[in-house]
């Protein structure tokens, strides 16, 4: 029989494709990475099934894998060894396209975009701020948690072995603070001061978003058992895989000099590694 399959969704932390931002260390460096997904797949001997895209939300995460587990027949669905999905940040915003030449957004735009993504007639594309006119940050981060129940509930329907984690925290804010003032999306002189004192206000909706999300119903519905680190906000007892990585030694900027500011929020080797280790940790304590 073949062997079981991996299948994995998430952001730019899952992505194989994910080139440096740093100026300071090369793409080949980075490409070489030995990402925590393979990492995973070699030491369960799993086949891999990597659907992460970088700059990816919560819905295109959850969207990738019931578009691409919903069309399988029984054997090839009874063949899924494992999901594994790495969330990101509730403040993206995710679209999606189809292909079509008489379509001069679509062609002209984006028609080079995702080439080698699940289906080759649909284009996936995101914003990575909270537009204000949509939604607050509360209510971004509660559409989150709606597609980690939807998604959680369509695996355990289909009786698909899975584990979720929050990679980047979901509750992470815009550094251009349109969560809050409309003023600053269209270049108020206070977008200074709002970057400064960024880390006073992400801790305090930190602490307004605890509060808020022990009355919403659906975080108790989340099954903690297959979710590491639920319910991943620190201020209520739970993590994500950012939060378990050392800032100093488990980011590509490390790789040359660490500064106050990190070139790259990415993951290196050891981050990777790091990662693997935490989930597969995971996986053996909880079988």
């Amino acid at each position: 029989m073949d062997k079981k399959t991996l299948i994995v969704s998430g952001c730019s932390w899952t992505d194989p494709n994910q080139l440096s931002e740093d100026i300071n260390v090369s793409n080949n460096i980075v490409h070489n990475y030995n990402r925590w997904p393979n990492i995973l797949a070699d030491k369960l001997n799993m086949t891999l099934i990597n659907y992460g895209k970088i700059a990816s939300g919560n819905e295109y995460i959850c969207s990738s894998l019931i578009d691409n587990i919903t069309p399988m027949n029984e054997k090839k669905r009874n063949n899924i060894g494992l999901v594994i999905v790495a969330w990101s940040e509730a403040k993206r915003t995710d679209f999606e396209y189809r292909k079509n030449k008489n379509d001069y957004y679509v062609n002209g735009l984006f028609s080079t975009r995702d080439k080698n993504r699940y289906n080759k007639d649909y284009i996936w594309d995101s914003v990575l701020y909270t537009d204000p006119l949509r939604g607050d940050m509360f209510y971004k981060v509660k559409h989150s948690i709606r597609y980690m129940y939807l998604l959680q509930t369509f695996l355990k329907f289909n009786n698909i072995p899975y584990k979720m984690v929050q990679a980047i925290p979901l509750q992470k804010l815009s550094n251009l603070g349109t969560e809050f003032n409309l003023d600053f999306a269209f270049g108020s002189s206070q977008r200074a001061s709002q970057i400064q004192n960024l880390d006073i206000v992400q801790n305090n909706f930190n602490k307004e978003l605890s509060s808020a999300l022990v009355d919403f119903q659906l975080c108790r519905l989340i099954d903690k058992n297959n979710f590491i680190g639920w319910p991943t906000l620190m201020q209520l007892g739970g993590y994500s895989l950012y939060d378990n990585l050392n800032k100093k030694t488990d980011f590509i900027s490390d790789l040359t000099t660490f500064t106050e500011y990190r070139k790259d929020n990415h993951p290196n080797q050891n981050g990777h590694n790091k990662i693997a280790n935490i989930i597969l940790n995971n996986i053996n304590t909880s079988t």
